[in-house]
């Protein structure tokens, strides 16, 4: 697995470089346009991670497109370490923005003390969740399936979950959620609430990835 990993990490290492070159252009525009707050610097920072998590799992499109997945796919290796390389690329490559949300954070005034150490993992960990559930999802269906039900299914889940959470905790209003976020144990339950998340979506995406992989079949005609 690790020997897949490193392939991808370098496959794309250039499209790194150019996002990082575009969030340093973009916190270049906020910083002319006015814009210099650490806030608007965070919003941007966290802006441009959102490119960053989607990197392997276009990368998995590109490879369909062009028929590299088929060589990959060929190769003396089961789908299963496939499926961990490219996850583990993913959050591997999340890491430096994962980082830079974490140093901007410090110089934000906010009503709740920002620990860097803790917005850092827990960033990290929301990053690395998105792009394993992106890279499940790209891996499992072809990019014009994705417009169809799949999609569907998310739109619904975004509606769908705020609801059930305010169902099942009726009292969690904004003055007790404040309340929670100001109390010593919340980056620590908040952490440990992360990580629990990201281990189940996680295994989730990672038997997605693999099925998506193993039923693989290179286009014809």
């Amino acid at each position: 697995m690790r020997a897949l990993m490193i392939l991808e990490l370098r496959r794309q290492r250039l499209v790194i470089m150019r996002l990082a070159l575009v969030t340093a252009a973009i916190g270049a525009l906020f910083y002319l346009a006015g814009k210099r707050t650490p806030t608007e610097m965070l919003a941007a920072m966290i802006g441009s991670s959102i490119g960053v998590v989607l990197v392997v799992p276009m990368g998995i499109t590109r490879d369909k497109l062009e028929g590299t997945l088929d060589f990959i796919c060929a190769l003396p290796v089961d789908s299963r370490t496939i499926a961990a390389s490219r996850i583990a690329a993913m959050a591997v490559l999340s890491i430096p923005w994962a980082v830079g949300i974490g140093v901007i954070s410090m110089r934000v005034e906010s009503p709740v003390l920002l620990n860097p150490m803790t917005v850092t993992i827990a960033s990290w960990l929301l990053m690395t969740m998105v792009g394993a559930i992106a890279t499940a999802f790209f891996a499992l269906f072809e990019l014009e399936q994705l417009l169809g039900a799949p999609l569907f299914v998310l739109v619904v889940l975004a509606v769908l979950v705020p609801r059930v959470i305010h169902r099942v905790f009726p009292s969690a209003n904004a003055d007790a959620l404040w309340s929670f976020l100001r109390s010593s144990t919340a980056p620590v339950v908040l952490t440990m609430t992360a990580l629990v998340a990201a281990m189940i979506l996680g295994a989730v995406s990672f038997v997605m990835t693999e099925r998506g992989l193993a039923s693989y079949r290179p286009r014809t005609g």
